[in-house]
């Protein structure tokens, strides 16, 4: 497994992983037939948040197929620059091989190394797998977003995690 910081040209490959991801589990934002993006609105994506010091995309590759995908977006005004909203996704056949560990560390290690000194996210609380995930990788639960999701008819919590650093 290999965990590298994405490129344009890795636009086609993410945009078909994350079409796997929606079809595979409930846990991502999207649903499969709402999400219309195309390997070029992609490849606009990965340019439009490289260019900003504070937002990252990074793939995780086996045998050269990306088998995961991690997206840091850094504020935009200035008391929100210091911070990035993290998304993490790894296809099924992965899941519990330190996918999502592995990419938290490249994460970390390049937000520390850009002075970032919150990285947030949130986590379905039934999505016990990617919480223990997150703990420990040092993040924190701060609060509870109460019916923050529909999914499948049914009101989804998510737990408000993040990582400070002293940066």
């Amino acid at each position: 497994m290999h965990i590298r910081r994405a490129e344009e040209s890795d636009g086609v490959q993410l945009i078909e992983l994350r079409r796997r991801l929606f079809q595979e589990t409930s846990n991502m934002l999207w649903e499969p037939d709402e999400f219309k993006q195309t390997a070029e609105d992609e490849t606009k994506r990965i340019t439009r948040l490289h260019g900003r010091p504070n937002s990252l995309v990074v793939v995780a590759e086996d045998e050269g197929a990306a088998i995961g995908i991690l997206t840091a977006v850094g504020g935009d005004v200035r008391r929100l620059r210091h911070s990035a909203q993290l998304a993490v996704g790894v296809s099924r056949s992965h899941w519990g091989k330190g996918v999502a560990t592995q990419m938290l560390e490249f994460t970390t290690s390049w937000a520390d190394g850009c002075g970032l000194t919150r990285l947030e996210l949130t986590v379905h609380t039934t999505n016990l797998r990617a919480l223990g995930v997150y703990l420990r990788a040092g993040f924190q639960v701060e609060g509870l977003r109460r019916k923050s999701l529909l999914v499948d008819g049914r009101f989804i919590d998510e737990y408000l995690m993040s990582r400070l650093s002293d940066a």
